[in-house]
């Protein structure tokens, strides 16, 4: 069976300088990412080709080096889609984030110095306002950078590579949850939690408020994607 046409609500835009196989992954990936190309939709290599101005081989090499970073998945003989979300991923994905934040907290916790508290106050107001608006694409850029920046705080640069890598494997779990008016609030008081820990310069809060968020998401969130998960099971 021929996988379907690709269809781009926009299109992307021809590569025109730098090195053309990174060129090429980071466009597919800001595609997956800001959810231009969504689960499961196929990636059809002739026509990604097209669109970049480009030969089909720096797009299969991207495609492959996609699917290492858990972003694509191959099918024999038939192509590759974006990878779908799954419960038991997702748990995978989060329980690994979870101990490696803890870890980049803790070392940030050193010396809260390192933390500015001021540009983390202005970064929980936009994600506020973010919500309010239901500007989900600016809530989820903004509560990435909210993170991050209590993250580098760690002055760690491997551990910042495996999160930063990990954050991306999860966005599209970040944005189907994001979609989820009823789990904002919680969302909301978690992220009130990590200001405030920060501002008190109390590690243990600060671990407490990251340890929170992931027993949010195992008590509720997981339960969503399963159901989610059976629901395409029996149609």
């Amino acid at each position: 069976m021929k996988p379907p046409a690709q269809s781009f609500a926009n299109p992307p835009a021809p590569i025109a300088y730098g090195n053309m196989q990174d060129a090429v992954v980071d466009r597919i990936r800001e595609m997956i990412l800001n959810g231009q190309v969504k689960p499961g939709e196929w990636l059809r290599q002739d026509e990604l080709a097209s669109a970049f101005g480009v030969s089909t081989m720096p797009v299969r090499e991207a495609l492959r080096q996609l699917q290492t970073e858990g972003l694509v998945t191959f099918y024999l003989r038939r192509g590759a889609t974006v990878s779908q979300i799954s419960a038991t991923d997702y748990e995978e994905i989060y329980r690994i984030r979870e101990e490696l934040e803890v870890l980049a907290c803790r070392w940030a916790a050193e010396d809260f110095d390192r933390i500015p508290i001021d540009r983390l106050k202005i970064l929980l107001a936009e994600i506020e306002g973010a919500a309010a608006n239901q500007d989900i694409p600016r809530r989820m850029e903004t509560v990435r950078e909210f993170f991050f920046l209590i993250f580098s705080a760690s002055q760690k640069n491997h551990l910042l590579r495996i999160l930063s890598s990990l954050w991306n494997l999860s966005q599209q779990y970040r944005r189907y949850f994001s979609t989820i008016q009823e789990i904002v609030p919680q969302r909301l008081a978690n992220y009130r939690a990590v200001y405030r820990a920060c501002k008190a310069r109390d590690a243990r809060a600060l671990e407490k408020s990251i340890r929170d968020i992931y027993a949010f998401g195992k008590k509720r969130l997981i339960p969503l994607l399963r159901e989610q998960e059976n629901q395409k099971q029996t149609r």
